[in-house]
């Protein structure tokens, strides 16, 4: 399916407007990816990606640091620019979590921080993290205090499983712990396809994510079920229909990979 319009979903609604990420342009120069994504990005299955909102993420080269924002606030001041998980605020990337004390990241949440108050960010959204740094308890309670940090709200974004180093929010059981706490979410459907693969699909509870008044981003890419590889979406997986219960006050962003070909990515033998 190749369009230039975003499709309905399942109950013929109006189209589903998914903002880019810089994600979408990996190893590019933020401003430069920016840059592209205004010029106007096609996903097969999605069409034209909107710039109503910008995720700005760490697999761009360069540093989010003050010059930087200013120039994407003038250059765009339509746009509204979100930093996400390991954005790159310093010339080396530092990676940090939310199973990391606030504490322990204090210098670098605090450039973070600063990042989101000087692009005036709606939201930040940081990654769960691992089971060896903390508990499920002690993740949400770090995603708590960082709010007295930012100046934005913090979604916490669920993760997937993995044998070589255990993740938290890897599976239904703690997304829906997390949606029962009141921390705010962010959802990355292709995560969800690998809970899924693994665990077997969850429709009600994937929908109940998407329509809770805690969920503020929704993130989408093609994977086969088996790794998180940002693949652009090249027709619509089984949880697309579920988008009709999505909270309006969610952002859905794409940030499958522009740079790689094109593929089916959903396995044939998801029940």
């Amino acid at each position: 399916m190749t369009s230039t319009t975003s499709p309905t979903t399942s109950r013929g609604q109006a189209p589903l407007r998914v903002n880019a990420a810089s994600a979408t342009l990996p190893g590019i120069d933020m401003i430069e990816a920016v840059s592209r994504i205004h010029a106007g990005l096609v996903e097969p299955a999605l069409g034209v990606l909107a710039t109503d909102h910008i995720q700005l993420c760490p697999q761009n080269s360069g540093t989010l640091d003050e010059a930087l924002c200013e120039a994407l606030r003038a250059r765009w001041p339509a746009t509204q620019f979100r930093p996400h998980a390991n954005v790159r605020v310093l010339p080396r990337l530092r990676v940090f979590d939310a199973s990391t004390a606030p504490e322990q990241a204090t210098p670098l949440l605090a450039l973070v921080a600063d990042r989101c108050r000087r692009l005036t960010s709606p939201a930040y959204t940081i990654h769960a993290g691992y089971r060896e740094h903390a508990t499920l308890a002690q993740m949400l309670d770090n995603v708590r205090r960082l709010q007295d940090v930012f100046p934005c709200p913090v979604g916490v974004e669920g993760l997937y499983p993995r044998e070589d180093k255990p993740q938290l929010m890897d599976g239904w059981a703690e997304y829906e712990a997390v949606m029962a706490s009141g921390v705010p979410l962010a959802i990355d459907l292709s995560h969800l396809q690998i809970v899924a693969q693994r665990q077997g699909r969850h429709d009600d509870l994937v929908r109940a994510l998407l329509a809770s008044p805690t969920t503020i981003e929704v993130h989408l890419s093609g994977n086969d079920g088996r790794r998180d590889s940002h693949e652009p979406l090249s027709d619509l997986p089984w949880w697309w229909p579920l988008l009709d219960a999505k909270h309006p006050g969610a952002v859905v962003f794409s940030e499958g990979n522009q740079l790689r070909p094109t593929r089916s990515t959903h396995p044939r033998s998801l029940p």
